[in-house]
């Protein structure tokens, strides 16, 4: 069977050629960016508060990998969420991330997508500096944000769980949107292999 049907010798070549230079531009592309990403860390004792996600530094703005709060099209979750995180890091001497802060041991499958970056923020996971507890796992767990699978691997699905059950957070102002945004975040496309890691 030949690749490209109908296509003379130097056609396919060209075309193979092409592929192969676009492809090789695409993976080193992604590598720089995994090296940059991996060597990043930011904090800040007042970082700015975007959303329930999303936090601004000095030098960068982060979206919190693993987690997905509230956005536009629930603008009162939002805000509660936004202030949830902003008293949050006020409370605990507010935020340090990088790649190497995730909470790899909560994970039950390998993440689909670890993308280094999304809409001109760094994908890292943040702590709280002064009681070093998880910026994902936190608000997750308080129910101002869900569980987003492809990037979590499943890690806060449990403490997702806790929370809608015991009405907690959001999931007590409005059960049902927070209940279409787990339902959401929890699908993975058809394109990723997810393997389970824990029973």
């Amino acid at each position: 069977m030949k690749l490209f049907p109908g296509a003379t010798r130097f056609q396919r070549w060209t075309m193979g050629a092409t592929f192969l230079i676009v492809a090789t531009y695409a993976i080193s592309q992604n590598k720089q960016s995994l090296v940059e990403v991996s060597r990043t860390r930011l904090s800040s004792p007042n970082p700015r508060i975007i959303d329930g996600d999303t936090i601004d530094f000095p030098n960068g703005r982060v979206r919190v990998v693993g987690i997905d709060a509230p956005d536009d099209d629930l603008p009162q979750l939002k805000a509660i969420s936004s202030e949830a995180l902003r008293g949050l890091a006020l409370r605990d001497g507010g935020m340090d991330c990088s790649v190497s802060m995730f909470d790899y041991a909560l994970r039950r499958e390998k993440q689909c997508r670890t993308n280094p970056k999304s809409y001109g923020r760094l994908n890292l996971a943040c702590r709280f500096p002064a009681n070093k507890a998880s910026v994902g796992a936190t608000m997750v767990a308080q129910g101002y944000a869900v569980d987003y699978r492809i990037f979590s691997g499943g890690a806060y699905v449990e403490l997702m769980q806790k929370a809608a059950a015991r009405r907690v957070g959001l999931w007590g102002v409005d059960y049902e949107g927070m209940r279409q945004l787990a339902v959401r975040r929890a699908q993975v496309p058809q394109e990723c292999q997810v393997e389970t890691i824990k029973p």
